[in-house]
């Protein structure tokens, strides 16, 4: 399906000069200003470019298709594994490598490293300038903020698209683009792709000029907001306490009726961002179309889906379903912003839900692990609540592939976050990275990097602007203090990689209470105990080893931190330092 744009555009008869291309049919509206054309291929198509004619009453027009020969599938399209590591970038928060495009002609005064709301000159070519240094630092997977072309000088963040076939020109071309995702898979890492079928930017052309009456949820003028119209009261929560998440337990709700969940689905984000009618089989065509172009031009290896609980879950099993037809590997990660994973887990795909959809997606963000690992290092909260996130693995077909992060681009950085120390941002990324799931990692925190709530936790990656004073890209150029962190992150990242247990084995509780948590990860090979102590004293503890996979173990060595261990009796006996994660092997 191809959209055109422009005038008169009411086509009586349209035609292209290949006999294997064949327009099945058309449709104009807008009174002319947009055209459909579905065009049906035939198998034995050479590429080359297409051109096709257009007879409408006010006259003759003609437009081109360039139809390129597919490329090579292998090292594309990969989806993600137990083995991964994914590393969130801004892109133009992280390096500078093309200057050239710091202001393009179609965006005067968009470029101003002063302001942290303009664009601040980060591209494509910088994040590639810096494989190397993500390599190193033992990440697999860079999910990138969207890079599609947006339309306000403070869209620098990517979610205000404009042209949802174009890359930004602050970031570069679509061949930087490619040439990104070929030097990722050289590398052996790989590249997502963050898809927003849920809203367009409000500068978009089509928000003025729809290509349908119902393109959208509601027009300009009159549109619903997406805030739910419950009160924190109805599911017997207390009113007037600040929100720490959107409000989907309605969605999840099988006896909640459709105008309590209309805000959400149909609803403007934040009342300003256009809500894509995705009800609409136009629509939703377009949409899984865009996604088909993206993969194949690029080659891309999976989709972070923004906003995912706001689209209609029929959708999402449409979209789903097209994209596996030729992409079957490929990882979709849904953010569903809330703390309870009975409601995260609903939207994951693998199972029918009460509305008997299947949504399709691979997995989501573990949100709920994200508040919970605020909660304790940064709070005090219970350490045990840890244990209570795991024990509602249950609803989610794979639990495995969870992603479990303590910070992104929507929160304030953990190093700036109120009850922080280095200490504590040392015990996240060792709980993210030792806990079931694919872990996420947000760019500059293996540094310690500081920032409030947004724009200020965006800031940019130091050295990676040519005018900058210190450089963290390399060892010299870091402070002590972040190369202590950077040390411990790549080590842990190391001890992951190396252990098999921990990416992909079994996770089995042996202790937890207020303030300490002891888990087993096992696999067919090995056996690995991570303990963590959240007090301020050392913690001595005896765990009991009956019924568990080390029952019969024989002796126990340290991998990582600085508790001592030993086995007698059927019980481990650790003594685990203040504020600390350790790591043992167990034979």
């Amino acid at each position: 399906m191809l959209l055109l744009s422009g005038q008169d555009l009411e086509a009586t008869h349209v035609s292209c000069n290949l006999p294997t291309l064949r327009v099945s049919r058309t449709q104009a509206t807008a009174g002319g200003k947009y055209l459909f054309v579905w065009l049906k291929i035939g198998a034995d198509t050479k590429p080359g470019t297409v051109v096709c004619r257009i007879a409408a009453p006010k006259g003759r027009t003609s437009f081109e298709l360039p139809l390129e020969a597919r490329a090579p599938t292998l090292r594309r399209f990969q989806g993600l594994s137990a083995d991964d590591v994914i590393y969130l970038i801004m892109p133009d928060r992280f390096a500078n490598g093309d200057p050239t495009n710091d202001e393009p002609a179609d965006a005067p005064g968009s470029h101003d490293r002063t302001k942290p709301r303009a664009y601040h000159g980060g591209d494509l070519h910088g994040i590639q300038n810096h494989l190397g240094y993500l390599k190193d630092l033992g990440v697999t997977t860079l999910w990138l903020t969207p890079v599609v072309k947006n339309g306000a000088a403070q869209d620098y963040h990517g979610y205000g698209a404009v042209d949802l076939y174009a890359i930004d020109p602050h970031l570069g071309s679509l061949k930087d683009y490619q040439d990104l995702v070929v030097a990722a898979h050289k590398e052996k890492m790989k590249i997502f792709f963050d898809a927003v079928p849920n809203h367009v930017g409000p500068l978009h052309p089509w928000v003025a000029s729809p290509p349908l009456p119902d393109w959208f949820h509601g027009t300009k003028q009159h549109h619903l907001d997406s805030s739910s119209p419950l009160k924190e009261t109805f599911y017997g929560k207390p009113d007037g306490q600040a929100r720490t998440s959107d409000r989907f337990e309605s969605l999840i709700d099988p006896h909640a009726p459709a105008w309590m969940k209309r805000n959400l689905t149909e609803g403007w984000f934040f009342g300003i961002l256009p809500d894509m009618n995705t009800e609409n089989p136009v629509v939703a065509e377009y949409l899984l179309e865009n996604s088909w172009w993206w993969a194949e031009i690029s080659g891309l290896d999976g989709y972070r889906v923004d906003t995912f609980p706001y689209v209609g879950r029929k959708f999402w099993a449409y979209w789903h379903a097209g994209l596996r037809r030729f992409y079957p590997n490929l990882t979709t990660i849904g953010e569903v912003f809330h703390p309870d994973p009975t409601v995260t887990s609903f939207f994951v795909g693998g199972a029918r839900r009460y509305d008997g959809v299947d949504s399709g997606l691979t997995t989501v963000f573990d949100f709920p692990m994200f508040f919970t690992l605020r909660d304790v290092l940064l709070q005090n909260a219970p350490v045990g609540r840890i244990a209570d996130v795991l024990r509602h693995d249950a609803p989610y077909p794979r639990p495995d592939l969870l992603v479990p992060f303590f910070a992104n681009h929507d929160v304030r950085r953990f190093a700036s976050a109120e009850g922080s120390s280095p200490a504590k941002l040392k015990l996240a990324f060792a709980l993210t990275l030792t806990l079931r799931g694919i872990p996420e990692l947000y760019y500059g925190d293996e540094i310690g990097m500081p920032g409030g709530g947004d724009p200020d936790n965006r800031r940019d990656f130091p050295g990676g602007w040519t005018e900058d004073t210190n450089n963290a890209f390399t060892e010299a150029g870091r402070t002590r203090e972040q190369q202590e962190i950077f040390s411990y992150v790549r080590e842990l990242l190391r001890i992951r990689r190396e252990h098999e247990a921990l990416r992909g084995g079994q996770l089995w509780h042996l202790a937890a209470d207020e303030s300490s948590y002891v888990f087993l990860r096992a696999s067919t090979e090995e056996r690995l105990v991570v303990a963590f102590n959240n007090a301020d004293q050392t913690r001595d503890l005896n765990i009991p080893l009956q019924g568990t996979p080390v029952e019969d173990a024989e002796s126990i060595s340290l991998l990582c931190g600085g508790a001592k261990g030993a086995l007698a009796a059927g019980e481990l006996r650790l003594s685990v330092p203040a504020e600390s994660i350790s790591i043992f092997s167990v034979n």
